[in-house]
Formats: C-alpha cells, structure tokens, sequence
C-alpha cells in the first residue's frame, strides 16, 4: 500500500494531508490518530501539524524547530560530557531535548551570548507560559543556569 503526505493549509490551519487509495484498513488506522479528518472539500484524510505526526509520516520539522548548527555541535558536545561522566542513557536524552528546546528558543542567539537573564526570560516566556511540568523547569535551570 503507498501512501504521500503532505503540508496543507485547510481552514486557515497547517495541517498533514494524506493521500491513499481507498482502503478500510488504512481508513481504520488514520481514525486512531487523534484529531484526523476527513475533508469532503479536498477528498483527502488531514491531521494536526503537530511533531508527532510530522515523525510519523517522515516530514520534517520546521526550520525554525531546529537548534542552530552551532546548538547542535553544543548539544553534541553535551552529550559526549554526560556519556563521560557515565548518566544513563534516559537522562543523557531528558537533559539533551531539554537542551535543544532552550537552544530553539534563543536560535538568533549566539550560544556564548547567553546569559543567566535569559534563562529567566525561558523561563516566564516558554515554561510558565505553556504549562510545562515543574520537573522541566527544574531541568533547565539546573542544566542552563
């Protein structure tokens, strides 16, 4: 069975279209995925253009979703500490995504310019303001603090 998805815009909303023949088993299968629809107008299933589903039919993220290249060499260098110092690889990957989302979030920043203020800034303006979990606060300000 093949399939093609896609980036649409339907009512104003990104959303992931995808194209299939007409199959029960794949019709079955896409209503499982939360907030699936199908559009009379389009004649085609569409989902939220969320991470998740962008992961799950190989599209990919966003530029602005993506550290800068030098948030990545850093990320990896982080990495290569934390194996050093023997974490597990669990909390290697908690700490290193917890890392990535500070480094998106001052993409236009150059790492070395980053300073505890805009930790403080991270924080009232990503964190509180989207009702992230206090253990992810603490991450941050323990690992970036």
């Amino acid at each position: 069975m093949t399939w093609e998805a896609k980036l649409i815009k339907h009512n104003s909303e990104n959303r992931i279209a995808v194209y299939f023949e007409k199959n029960q088993d794949l019709i079955a299968r896409i209503k499982q995925i939360e907030g699936a629809r199908w559009s009379q107008q389009k004649t085609v299933w569409h989902l939220p253009d969320t991470e998740e589903n962008r992961v799950r039919f190989n599209i990919a993220p966003p530029a602005n979703s993506l550290p800068t290249s030098e948030g990545i060499t850093q990320i990896e260098k982080f990495k290569q500490w934390m194996c050093s110092k023997r974490y597990s690889e669990s909390t290697i990957t908690t700490y290193s995504d917890a890392l990535k989302s500070f480094l998106i979030f001052y993409r236009e920043k150059p790492v070395a310019a980053i300073t505890n203020e805009d930790v403080i800034i991270y924080n009232n303006e990503y964190i509180l303001k989207n009702k992230l979990s206090s253990s992810y606060q603490n991450q941050i300000v323990h690992l970036v603090g």
